[in-house]
């Protein structure tokens, strides 16, 4: 290699260098500064190599040469050929972090504070405590209790015992769904907190609980109105599977509400039913009566005002 091979690579080199503090001005806080890092990256190239994209070639083949940058190469050479790629990521990428933030702010509010967002909650507390003798003498309320810890795998008889006598079960399968979806909630809250989307944790005494309440929910309490046999369809048709037993629990469902509801023809009629649960439930709002029967808080009001209209 001759003196002027030399200085020429040097040259290039110092020039890469230079190239890679611009792109470093992608990172800026301000978009506008972002989008100034940009212009100056896109003339420099030009004036160095013909353009942007050459530039930047020649920055992802030095790139290559170095271990575990082959991700960062092809990100340079998208960014040649479709320049701004890697700025539009970068605000994508911060627009998403920001949105994360928020969500943790919102979940902290909810409980008070950190601290009090992470830590059991003191309907949680209820199972963990009840169900502490089946540990192994661990204080670790994740810890297997009774030997059971995977919530895939059925609930052995005694916490099963244990967590549902800790509190009183759902005695309708819309309340068991209520409960379930509470859980379901807690869970969605732990994993923003932990930012670990798909991976929330319960405790292992509340795991328990949330299988007990989902299998009621499931098939384990019969319908007794169209707001049960509402949510009994709601499990089915989210995640039931498709197996086909969903028909044979719906079918069950249909049959005990046909019956409660009495035929169509000379039965009860919806503004009958209507009339009749407020009277036996003066504290009752529309909404809570419309939940019952299937149908709209108006469509309640409507039902009660005209039994309440002089003949």
């Amino acid at each position: 290699m001759d003196l002027f091979d030399f200085l020429g690579e040097d040259r290039e080199a110092r020039a890469l260098d230079r190239l890679t503090i611009m792109l470093a001005g992608f990172e800026a806080d301000s978009e506008i500064e972002q989008d100034l890092a940009l212009e100056r990256a896109i003339a420099y190239c030009r004036k160095e190599w013909g353009s942007y994209a050459a530039g930047l070639e020649a920055l992802a083949r030095r790139l290559e040469e170095t271990p575990d940058h082959a991700v960062r190469s092809l990100q340079l050479r998208e960014e040649g050929s479709e320049p701004g790629t890697l700025i539009r990521a970068i605000r994508l990428r911060r627009r998403r972090e920001r949105g994360r933030a928020g969500e943790i702010e919102a979940v902290i509010a909810i409980y008070g504070g950190e601290d009090e967002a992470k830590a059991p909650t003191a309907f949680e507390t209820v199972f963990i405590t009840a169900a502490a003798h089946l540990s192994d003498g661990e204080a670790d309320p994740f810890a297997p209790l009774d030997g059971w810890s995977l919530p895939w795998h059925d609930v052995p008889e005694r916490l099963r015992r244990v967590v549902s006598e800790a509190c009183p079960l759902p005695r309708t399968v819309s309340a068991a769904r209520d409960e379930c979806l509470r859980w379901e909630e807690r869970l969605l809250h732990l994993e923003i907190l932990y930012d670990c989307p798909g991976a929330g944790i319960l405790p292992t005494a509340c795991a328990a609980r949330r299988r007990v309440v989902e299998d009621l929910w499931r098939k384990g309490l019969r319908a007794a109105s169209l707001a049960d046999l509402y949510a009994r369809l709601d499990y089915w048709a989210a995640r039931g599977g498709d197996d086909g037993a969903g028909y044979g629990v719906l079918q069950s469902d249909l049959d005990a509400v046909a019956a409660i509801l009495g035929p169509r023809g000379g039965g009860e009629t919806t503004k009958d039913r209507a009339r009749r649960l407020k009277a036996a439930n003066p504290h009752w709002s529309l909404a809570r009566i419309g939940k019952e029967l299937g149908i709209s808080r108006q469509a309640v009001h409507k039902h009660l005002k005209q039994a309440a209209a002089p003949a």
